[in-house]
């Protein structure tokens, strides 16, 4: 509890920080939404081609894609920031976080917030509400708790692969191209179906790198849209999200360790 109260110290911090430039907040909000507007445009142009991406409808993939925007905005307001490790330890400013008695990563995590993640979240809202509503959803009490449990499930997986990026640089002093190849390809994995490519893509980006559990399989789940019929793993981003986050905790472990270890 005293590090979430803490954490909480560090997020009313931030905050103030960040209210002082309104038309900053709402510059980077409109942004977001019309970057948003753009995207789904696109999506829109294939379906009308098309017809359907794989067995997915026009909105199948807004909600596909307003599942993920839900759960980036979630990952955008509390993480986005993990890319700045790379500057930190290139300039030397982490190493004030270990001369403190409070864990370097509750501080990293603390000082900053984005609010670009709002609008991310506002766009996920309303896009799920117009999808659903298109789509005449009826779920049960079971299923509104194991969708918002895979949308906070989503946004974890989001936090451990960019934490896993951004701790390398504890080896190697600059992840970024790391850390930007791996958003860019998380980003164009969530707007598309993931049975529209090769097996062995889909192996890929569900074993191994397992985007795919971020918004894919919990929509599969959702919308009833397994080929085959349900698998049980498809139903496993929580347990997916928990193992990613496990992962990063050690790898940011062992490198602040030898960073620490090697008098920077």
């Amino acid at each position: 509890m005293g590090y979430i109260r803490l954490y909480g110290q560090f997020l009313r911090v931030a905050i103030l920080g960040k209210v002082q430039y309104k038309a900053d907040f709402f510059v980077g909000i409109v942004s977001v939404l019309i970057l948003n507007a753009v995207n789904l445009s696109l999506i829109g142009i294939l379906v009308y081609n098309f017809n359907t991406l794989g067995n997915w409808n026009i909105w199948d993939l807004m909600f596909l894609y307003s599942f993920w925007m839900l759960s980036r905005g979630i990952y955008g307001v509390f993480f986005w920031h993990l890319s700045d490790l790379e500057e930190m330890i290139v300039n030397g400013t982490f190493d004030a976080y270990l001369v403190r008695p409070v864990s370097p990563f509750l501080q990293f995590i603390g000082k900053d917030i984005s609010y670009t993640g709002v609008g991310d979240f506002l766009v996920g809202f309303l896009g799920f509400i117009l999808a659903g509503t298109q789509i005449k959803l009826q779920w049960n009490a079971g299923q509104w708790i194991y969708f918002v449990i895979c949308v906070l499930s989503g946004a974890l997986i989001q936090v451990a692969i960019n934490w896993v990026g951004a701790s390398l640089c504890f080896w190697t002093t600059r992840s970024g191209a790391a850390v930007s190849i791996a958003e860019r390809f998380t980003v164009l994995m969530q707007q598309y179906p993931v049975n529209i490519f090769g097996r062995y893509f889909q192996i890929f980006v569900t074993c191994f790198l397992p985007v795919a559990f971020i918004n894919y399989y919990p929509s599969v789940v959702l919308l009833h849209k397994a080929e085959g019929g349900l698998q049980i793993w498809q139903y496993f981003s929580p347990l997916v999200a928990l193992l990613m986050l496990v992962i990063a905790a050690f790898i940011w472990t062992k490198g602040v360790g030898r960073y620490a270890g090697t008098g920077n």
